[in-house]
């Protein structure tokens, strides 16, 4: 049985680890491959809206912070109704080739909501490779939760983030370049 990669993406705060995971999403756009998956925006001091990758749709993932509803974490007052639609817009992420989700956090890692079906939804193995955004304090936690036994930290740093997009690019088209020939793949 084919064993799909996963690639955990860490680093500090505001290292760039959604600008590369972005980044990564215009790349694999100019290729044949499908993309799926989940990318979360600081779009405020304590606002957040998630892009639904495999639709196109994007929606405030947070309420204002002075709101009474919702999930309150950190910075962050998350939307009860934003969490429901997006965390059901993982369903819809599979099968895929290639699986990014930005991010699992405290959260998935810590309350046990948000996004934490996530990895139920990788042990079903209908991707080749997934990027997975996790804080580095939360490292642990994800890699225990992973439903393979192997796995790869990419630990994003200032030196090496502008060479990051370029590099899981790589990663993955080599892990579909099965499915479909060389003549596609652009360096």
């Amino acid at each position: 049985m084919f064993e799909p990669k996963i690639i955990l993406l860490t680093g500090a705060r505001q290292i760039g680890k959604s600008t590369a995971c972005l980044r990564l999403v215009t790349l694999l756009r100019s290729t044949p491959l499908k993309v799926a998956g989940l990318l979360t925006q600081r779009v405020g001091e304590h606002d957040l809206r998630v892009t639904e990758l495999h639709s196109g749709e994007t929606y405030p993932l947070t309420l204002p912070s002075t709101s009474n509803t919702g999930f309150s974490l950190g910075h962050f007052r998350f939307s009860p109704e934003a969490m429901t639609r997006s965390d059901q817009a993982l369903d819809a992420c599979f099968p895929t080739q290639v699986f990014i989700l930005d991010e699992i956090g405290p959260l998935e890692l810590t309350y046990g909501q948000g996004w934490i079906r996530t990895f139920q939804l990788l042990r079903r193995y209908h991707y080749r490779v997934a990027f997975l955004v996790v804080r580095p304090e939360l490292m642990l936690r994800a890699i225990c939760r992973l439903p393979a036994p192997s796995y790869t930290v990419i630990d994003i740093t200032p030196e090496i983030r502008d060479s990051v997009p370029e590099a899981l690019f790589t990663i993955a088209t080599d892990a579909c370049q099965e499915e479909y020939p060389s003549t596609w793949k652009t360096s």
